[in-house]
């Protein structure tokens, strides 16, 4: 017990002797300043810096630590000029500066001019010339399913007695197809060409159902002609600016006929005229992939050239890449795809024609495509008998058969033949120009003699609008020398 109480006794009096300490070190405690080397040693007032030139926004003071008691005391003093020893520092403007724009340069950079897009059309119009044929009707069954084209007109090029249309069973018949495509028919025997031409964009002149395989070459121009002729000056007053696609054989003379008839009125222009060599492209093209065991759609045989008979030159070197067929091989397709609307059509009697049904789908792929071409969806690239640019093709002829490319305004660009051809299609495109010289020199004859056997006054047009015909040659020498 003792001991307890001399344990306690001994700890109270050691806690009063610290708490004597503390008050003691309490009282006697210095207040002492840090020794500072920025050069103040006296209190100033808070000057702020001179107005920045490229900052005159009023300056702000630094906030370090958050809004207190000691923080407002602080202000105060500052307030009154003394901080009690405490220097103040300079205080700088606290917003940031936005840096200026460079100065503009003397010329602005170029910008590239985009050409501007023509609107998209909701379709196009079809006339088809000479749809009263067997060609017709399948071509306008295949046409009417197409939905780039929003109305299709035939008409009737066969003279009938009276308004008595064989051909407005056969629309009433398509109108019943579930598609946009407005089907009209219109007849020779109530004058209706000019009405089935007006606002037309694509325009495909059909030959006529009266002829035959059998008949010859002249035969088959001096009746196929006037009815052309015929054609070509609606077109002129009509729809002047339609794409021509021109099926009525021989096409060899027909698009020489037609482009100086649109010459005449001045509306012609080469990028809107085209002779089609679809037919015998696409027998060309399966004949070579029946060859060679492959796809037909995929394979194609370019024609260069003519469009029939000795003309014609398909390039059966050029179907299959690094591939050619041996020459007794290739002259025999040669002379079966020329020989072909006879094959065809062989039989007892007269020769009539009987590939319909391949001349239509052929036609119709055809138009389908300047069709997507014209309402800028898509390039195509198709073959057509068109007139050559003078620099191109050094050649007596002035019009051949090449690939094209086509957009909204037309043909875009001729391409070149194929390189390296064999020694049988050079020797076999040597003959064709020659040929081809025949056959324009017979439509160039026959279109003077019909222009001189008019009035005065056509006559009088003729000397004003047909320019002066250069030969073939000098022509390209002078574009090369341009």
């Amino acid at each position: 017990m003792s001991r307890t109480l001399e344990f306690w006794s001994h700890v109270v009096s050691s806690s009063r002797i610290l708490n004597c300490q503390a008050v003691e070190s309490i009282l006697s405690r210095c207040y002492t300043k840090k020794a500072r080397n920025d050069g103040c040693s006296r209190a100033h007032v808070d000057i702020p810096p001179p107005v920045d030139p490229n900052c005159p926004q009023p300056c702000e003071r630094r906030k370090k630590k958050k809004e207190g008691i000691l923080h407002k005391i602080k202000l105060k003093v500052i307030e009154g000029g003394t901080n009690f020893g405490t220097p103040f520092r300079r205080l700088e403007c606290k917003a940031v500066c936005t840096e200026k724009e460079p100065p503009p340069k003397a010329l602005p950079e170029p910008k590239k001019k985009h050409p501007p897009m023509p609107e998209p059309r909701p379709g196009v119009q079809v006339s088809v010339l000479g749809a009263d044929t067997a060609i017709g009707q399948y071509l306008a069954l295949l046409l009417k399913q197409c939905s780039c084209i929003k109305k299709l007109r035939l008409y009737e090029a066969k003279d009938s007695q009276g308004c008595t249309r064989d051909l407005c069973s056969v629309v009433q018949d398509l109108q019943h197809i579930n598609t946009n495509c407005l089907v009209q028919a219109f007849s020779c025997a109530c004058y209706e060409l000019e009405r089935c031409l007006q606002n037309s964009d694509i325009v495909l002149i059909l030959e006529s159902g009266y002829l035959n395989v059998d008949m010859p070459f002249e035969k088959r121009f001096l009746y196929q002609a006037p009815i052309v002729k015929c054609y070509a000056d609606a077109i002129a007053n009509e729809c002047p600016k339609a794409f021509i696609i021109v099926g009525a054989t021989p096409i060899d003379c027909m698009v020489p006929l037609i482009a100086e008839t649109l010459k005449e009125t001045g509306w012609y222009d080469p990028n809107k005229l085209l002779g089609s060599l679809a037919v015998p492209e696409m027998r060309a093209s399966t004949l070579a992939a029946r060859a060679l065991c492959l796809e037909p759609r995929y394979t194609r045989v370019p024609c260069v050239g003519g469009t029939e008979g000795d003309t014609l030159v398909p390039l059966f070197s050029k179907a299959v890449e690094y591939f050619d067929f041996a020459q007794h091989n290739a002259e025999m397709m040669t002379e079966a795809v020329r020989n072909a609307p006879v094959g065809v059509s062989r039989c007892d009697g007269p020769c009539q024609r009987a590939g319909d049904l391949s001349e239509a789908h052929a036609l119709a792929g055809l138009v389908t495509s300047v069709a997507h071409a014209l309402l800028c969806h898509d390039i195509p690239r198709v073959t057509g008998f068109v007139e050559t640019d003078l620099g191109q093709v050094i050649s007596p002829a002035r019009y051949l058969a090449t690939d094209l490319l086509l957009n909204h305004k037309g043909i875009c660009k001729r391409l070149n033949f194929p390189p390296r051809l064999n020694r049988y299609e050079m020797s076999l495109l040597d003959a064709s120009m020659f040929n081809m010289m025949t056959r324009y020199d017979m439509a160039m004859n026959w279109y003077d003699s019909n222009i001189e056997s008019m009035n005065s006054h056509m006559t009088k047009q003729k000397n004003f609008y047909i320019p002066r015909r250069y030969k073939r040659l000098e022509d390209c020498i002078k574009a090369l020398v341009q």
